[in-house]
């Protein structure tokens, strides 16, 4: 899967959901304007980010594991990475991105400290109305709860509005119902939408198809006119 843009155009919801939805594995290298930092996936999830001085650098070291230990890294401590390299840069949109996958190999289980749902939510809180007009871009809109909402919903710390919102999703409610019936602001429920989409608690509901008789009924009439002759 060849993954790269620019962060002005594609944002960190975005590309968290495409690494989760298919549980990519590799490297995500993002050269900021100050620095290059290589956030590394392991089945979808965000386990550890590490700046670099060179691009190169990246791919000299293969085994995760090895990798920790020659930074002198507890295995228990590498979500610390992520609190200082990834979530303050969540709302930056300067940023050149890349995503190499299989390269890297993990031996074994890395603990997740930040689900990428979670991850995905906090990204879609710092959206701006231009980017989340991408995916909720009509009022007509009707989105329903997932068959497996709660248990992705449980990985997130929600806030109140958000957990409103949710509450609110029951696949007959418009978007423009859903806005209205909250009583928020229209960015901060069309922010929530969109991270619960991104971060598979929702989904569109698809509309129900009407099956097109086989034949007209004047068709079948003068076909039963035909049998009454014979």
């Amino acid at each position: 899967m060849a993954l790269t843009g620019d962060l002005t155009t594609f944002n960190f919801a975005d590309i968290l959901q495409v690494l989760a939805k298919d549980k990519k594995s590799g490297v995500l290298l993002v050269e900021w304007k100050d620095m290059i930092v290589a956030y590394y996936v392991r089945e979808g999830e965000l386990v550890f980010a590490r700046p670099v001085d060179k691009v190169f650098r990246v791919y000299t070291d293969r085994n995760f594991e090895q990798l920790i230990a020659k930074l002198r890294i507890k295995m228990e401590d590498i979500y610390k990475t992520i609190d200082r390299f990834f979530i303050p840069r969540l709302g930056q949109k300067e940023g050149i991105f890349s995503f190499t996958p299989g390269f890297i190999k993990f031996d074994s289980d890395v603990p997740v400290y930040y689900p990428v749902e979670e991850l995905i939510m906090r990204a879609s809180r710092l959206l701006t109305p231009e980017e989340v007009e991408r995916k909720i871009s009509e009022e007509l809109l009707i989105f329903e709860k997932s068959p497996d909402a709660d248990a992705k919903a449980s990985k997130v710390k929600l806030t109140e509005e958000e957990k409103k919102v949710l509450s609110l999703v029951n696949g007959s409610r418009t978007v423009a119902d859903i806005r209205k019936d909250s009583g928020l602001d229209k960015l901060t429920v069309d922010r929530t939408l969109y991270g619960l989409l991104a971060s598979g608690i929702i989904r569109r509901k698809r509309k129900e198809r009407v099956q097109k008789p086989f034949i007209t009924l004047d068709l079948l009439a003068k076909i039963v006119e035909k049998i009454k002759q014979l």
